[in-house]
């Protein structure tokens, strides 16, 4: 739980009853590698926090899994539109390695809403992915395959040092031939 105290206070500094709160709502989850957090046509009613491992969010099209992103430690992630918007999500969630995450149900988060320091915390991160989801795709959809992989070696290392080749050329819109290639120099 310290670990994701710690990462909230990165954003703003919480009271010792805010603390207790989020302790008492919050609920460690413990996944296998290869286990579905979460699988498309289920509502998703939680947001998770990962606290060791990582998880794989992705879709099928055309009956191709299309890997959106790879989550790594100290990062939030849930299955935005069907959280939301309360449908069944379209997308899988699922454990890459062994995988401990702390979760907080959406009637928890919602009672965790009429709290301040939440709130600042909420808002804040919520401005900071945003901005980097927008300043991502375009840096991405400006680039060639080389461009690409040079600038998630910059932003996610931990992707590049520990997903599959196959997951990585997804993120990137590339065929995991051309990834190889790209590697090899």
């Amino acid at each position: 739980m310290q670990q994701l105290i710690d990462y909230i206070e990165r954003f703003v500094k919480l009271s010792s009853e805010t603390i207790n709160e989020l302790k008492e709502l919050a609920r460690l989850e413990t996944y296998e590698k290869d286990e579905y957090i979460l699988e498309a046509g289920r509502h998703c009613n939680k947001i998770w926090f990962l606290k060791s491992g990582m998880v794989r969010k992705y879709y099928v099209h055309d009956g191709k899994e299309i890997t959106v992103w790879i989550h790594t430690e100290n990062e939030t992630f849930t299955s935005l539109q069907s959280y939301a918007q309360n449908i069944f999500s379209e997308e899988y969630l699922q454990a890459c390695e062994n995988t401990e995450l702390i979760s907080i149900s959406k009637s928890d988060s919602e009672k965790l809403a009429q709290n301040a320091q939440i709130m600042t915390f909420v808002n804040a991160m919520m401005g900071k992915e945003f901005s980097n989801i927008d300043k991502h795709s375009k840096e991405l959809n400006q680039r060639d395959a080389r461009g690409k992989y040079e600038y998630l070696n910059q932003i996610a290392l931990e992707i590049i040092k520990r997903a599959k080749l196959g997951h990585i050329a997804s993120i990137l819109g590339i065929s995991q031939e051309t990834l190889s290639r790209i590697r090899k120099f």
